[in-house]
């Protein structure tokens, strides 16, 4: 069965209880020693403290290597200015085999973020563009996916300077558009059972001080880890009186082991 049908009907039956809870992830990024801007140096302090709020676990490493990645659900890259070839296949791996969430941030061309991040978007055949684009209060998003509609519905947000995804594969899925309608945010599914999710944004400012003040953003930024831990880890029920939607939950969960023990 395809992946995101079963990613569907898993989302849609969380979507049907009336009270539940979402397990909490733990998610790698960088360390200052490799960051440019990110968790670590304190760039997006306000979305770094949110996960933090939420009950995820935020773990650092100046090597995510596949030993790290394997102790982790998800991971946050920030802007880092070189990547290694073993931790581009690690994140490959991390993605295609073990089905984790992985967030790549770019950002515009103007630093070596911008071929790091790129090197590892290669794995998926993903382009991010070269080029400073600005025009940023502008920005919407299109679709009507739970990456931003739940828990709430976003249809714009701001950021400051960015680029733009000009390589677009089968199973990505474009989230948001500026005003000169370049792609500037998406997912790409590898279909590897859980999340197997690949996040790009295209401005690390739409996290940082100059875009978390804009409610929108946060709104953003809660839809995107909301997505990510229920297809990690499904939420545990705390308060359900509605024995179909149960089972609905049920057959989702039988659906993603059925495909896992498949391969």
């Amino acid at each position: 069965m395809n992946n995101k049908l079963i990613k569907s009907v898993m989302l849609g039956a969380v979507a049907a209880l009336t009270s539940m809870q979402s397990s909490a992830l733990v998610i790698g990024h960088f360390d200052s020693s490799r960051e440019l801007y990110g968790m670590d140096t304190g760039y997006i302090s306000g979305a770094a403290q949110w996960l933090t709020d939420n009950g995820h676990t935020l773990v650092s490493t100046d090597n995510a290597d596949a030993t790290f990645l394997s102790s982790v659900d998800a991971f946050y890259t920030g802007l880092i200015s070189s990547v290694s070839t073993a931790e581009i296949s690690a994140m490959q791996n991390f993605v295609d085999v073990d089905g984790g969430f992985l967030f790549i941030q770019q950002d515009y061309d103007g630093s070596a973020w911008h071929t790091a991040s790129s090197q590892i978007l290669a794995n998926w055949g993903i382009g991010n563009s070269a080029g400073t684009y600005s025009n940023d209060s502008g920005h919407y998003t299109v679709g009507t996916s739970d990456w931003i509609t739940q828990p709430n519905l976003v249809t714009g947000f701001t950021g400051s300077a960015h680029s733009s995804i000009n390589v677009i594969p089968q199973d990505f899925e474009v989230l948001a558009y500026d005003d000169m309608d370049r792609a500037i945010m998406g997912v790409f599914d590898a279909g590897a059972g859980r999340s197997s999710d690949v996040f790009v944004a295209t401005d690390i400012d739409f996290w940082s001080s100059i875009g978390w003040a804009d409610n929108r953003n946060q709104m953003l930024w809660e839809n995107i880890w909301t997505a990510a831990a229920v297809q990690i880890e499904p939420p545990t029920v705390t308060n359900a009186n509605a024995p179909a939607t149960l089972g609905l939950l049920a057959m989702a969960l039988g659906l993603v082991h059925y495909r896992r023990k498949s391969k």
